[in-house]
């Protein structure tokens, strides 16, 4: 196989990014695929926030957002059961935007509206929506404790959904490293505005709760990994 090699514009493109821990693109991401992913309707970055704001009216009922969406498999099984709401996905890792891309051109949904975009960026352009559901599904964990700081739960990160969040939002959670799981029960208890309406150790959480059983459900699940799911409410 040859190599990929990158338009200067596209390159440009990706370096325009924050800082992001891990790798943002696939080695075997093609020039293609990127310039397909930039004229994709459903897709935003700054630059086209502004237009694909619009798409956010009275036509729907609730705004959602899921905060690393992976494969993107969740974002399609809400979107498919939650057709009257609109779905905002960020993920820094453009190999999994592509993959969702492909998934909303083949079922062609209209609802879900995707980002490379990191939190802390889209948080800066988003602060007059409030979110009904906001979904964080096995968030990188960063076991070592010298990479701790690198989680994206945070006292910040709290304190930022409390501000884009309304009475009766939930925030779904779901993590299967326990110092994480006792870091993020501690950061939300330190928000007065959030409650913990539940916390549990089960398989079936994701199906008692309408969530997709994503790659990494299976993969703690086949490993006999302790899933520890929250629920915080407003």
């Amino acid at each position: 196989m040859g190599k990929v090699r990158f338009s200067r514009k596209n390159i440009k493109w990706i370096l325009v990014m924050l800082p992001f821990y891990g790798r943002k693109l696939s080695r075997k991401t093609k020039n293609f695929s990127l310039t397909c992913l930039r004229k994709n309707e459903f897709f935003f970055d700054e630059s086209k926030f502004r237009i694909i704001r619009k798409r956010i009216n009275s036509s729907y009922s609730d705004v959602n957002l899921e905060i690393g969406f992976g494969r993107g498999e969740n974002m399609i099984f809400q979107s498919q059961i939650k057709k009257n709401e609109i779905f905002f996905a960020i993920d820094p890792y453009l190999s999994g935007g592509m993959r969702l891309q492909r998934k909303i051109e083949i079922l062609q949904i209209s609802n879900i509206l995707f980002s490379y975009l990191p939190f802390s960026e889209f948080f800066n352009l988003i602060k007059d929506v409030n979110f009904k559901r906001v979904y964080i599904l096995f968030p990188d964990p960063w076991p070592k404790r010298k990479h701790n700081k690198r989680r994206l739960i945070n006292k910040e990160f709290v304190n930022n959904l409390n501000k884009i969040t309304h009475k009766n939002s939930e925030i779904f959670i779901a993590t299967d490293d326990q110092g994480y799981s006792d870091q993020i029960s501690k950061n939300f208890s330190r928000e007065k505005n959030f409650k913990l309406a539940l916390k549990r150790d089960d398989d079936l959480s994701f199906h008692d709760y309408e969530i997709y059983p994503t790659k990494y459900f299976k993969k703690a699940k086949n490993e006999n990994r302790k899933i520890n799911f929250f629920i915080f409410t407003k």
